[in-house]
């Protein structure tokens, strides 16, 4: 099994790590390189080399994929192009993660260290947790969302496809965020969060630029 890893910027080098993590004691597992769109020194770092650019490039025999875009709607763009091609997405778990048996995970989906994800939660295909985010009982998270770092869902959230919600976020119960919104940083969620919209604040509330 031959990683390709979409991207090439910083947090294509966080899922390198958490690859190695992974699969430290499967001697079939290598890391084959970085897939980018724009010029990188990630090769410079001491990482494996950028292989292609991400539309051109051909897949192979034994090729797996995992996308490290932070930008959701750049991911859902370039991942949809691969599996056009019949590209085939892994999960990447971290062995620190506690994880209820009866959660359902989508394809493409990262849970990094000391993720907690309570009883019968879902996480849509290519959906990306970073480390410490805390999720209640039967929380729904959409495709192609970004939960950073501590992060916290009560029961029954209910989160829209292609939705960012950063750090330190923390959702009451039976709230709803719909599709494309931005939470901010250490925002308090208390009602329902509209389509395309982004939020900030204790109580959180819509900005407008």
């Amino acid at each position: 099994m031959n990683l390709v890893i979409i991207g090439a910027g910083g947090l294509a080098r966080e899922v390198f790590d958490l690859a190695k993590v992974c699969f430290v004691n499967d001697p079939n597992f290598k890391i084959k390189g970085f897939l980018s769109l724009e010029p990188s020194n990630i090769e410079q770092l001491g990482y494996p080399k950028v292989l292609e650019n991400s539309s051109n490039y051909e897949i192979e025999e034994d090729d797996v994929f995992f996308c490290a875009i932070g930008n959701v709607l750049r991911r859902k763009k370039v991942v949809e192009n691969i599996i056009a091609k019949g590209g085939v997405f892994i999960n990447l778990i971290h062995p620190t993660a506690i994880i209820s048996p009866s959660v359902e995970l989508g394809i493409g989906v990262a849970i990094k260290s000391y993720c907690v994800i309570s009883s019968d939660v879902k996480i849509g295909d290519f959906t990306y947790l970073q480390s410490s985010v805390i999720m209640g009982h039967d929380v729904n998270i959409g495709k192609y969302c970004q939960i950073n770092s501590f992060s916290f869902f009560a029961g029954h959230v209910n989160i829209g496809n292609c939705v960012t919600v950063n750090a330190g976020a923390k959702l009451i119960q039976n709230v709803k965020v719909e599709q494309r919104a931005v939470i901010g940083v250490g925002s308090v969620v208390l009602k329902k969060v509209k389509e395309g919209t982004t939020i900030f604040g204790m109580p959180a509330k819509r900005l407008t630029f």
